[in-house]
């Protein structure tokens, strides 16, 4: 197995022009994994805009399914601490003949809400329906790790077949963490 580390805003840094503005929160944010020797799991990297995937309207209908909601106001507070921050997108992807999706999408992004555990990280961004982008999975005391769902299977020829994303998962996520 190969350990990787990442910072979280680097390539923010050192490719974006006029990015100079990057906090020095964002920059010393990692993610570490380990990837399977055999070359099966490959992986890349993008940087999106935390505040296009942090939506006050989504994490109040989220939360009012789970049954915890706060005020609209709580979730509009929580979507403006990222407004102008990074989240990175990690996409890791198997070879071999699996069902589609055969790639396991990780989101890391700074802890600007500053939780100081996973179960209220959790509690402001879980989600209770089958299906989804951002599950949270821990908060480190500088950044938020999230992962998107595998779906539940997948047929062809009548055949139930495991999708691609839950193999790289199964291999992955045991590996993952964050500051």
């Amino acid at each position: 197995m190969k350990k990787v580390t990442w910072l979280i805003g680097s390539a923010l840094l050192l490719v974006g022009a006029g990015c100079s503005s990057a906090s020095p929160e964002q920059a010393s944010l990692e993610l570490t994994y380990v990837l399977p020797e055999d070359g099966s799991v490959t992986v890349t990297k993008n940087a999106v805009a935390a505040g296009q995937l942090v939506n006050a309207d989504a994490l109040l209908a989220q939360a009012t399914e789970c049954g915890f909601a706060r005020t609209a106001e709580y979730y509009l507070d929580i979507e403006n601490l990222f407004k102008e921050k990074t989240a990175d997108q990690y996409t890791f992807t198997t070879t071999g003949d699996y069902a589609v999706p055969s790639s396991w999408i990780v989101t890391v992004m700074p802890n600007s809400p500053l939780y100081s555990s996973t179960a209220s990280f959790k509690q402001d961004f879980d989600i209770c329906a089958a299906g989804g982008d951002l599950y949270p999975v821990t908060a480190g005391s500088k950044a938020l790790l999230f992962s998107n769902s595998c779906g539940s299977g997948y047929q062809k020829d009548g055949e139930t077949r495991t999708p691609g994303c839950d193999v790289v998962r199964e291999v992955i996520e045991p590996t993952l963490s964050v500051e």
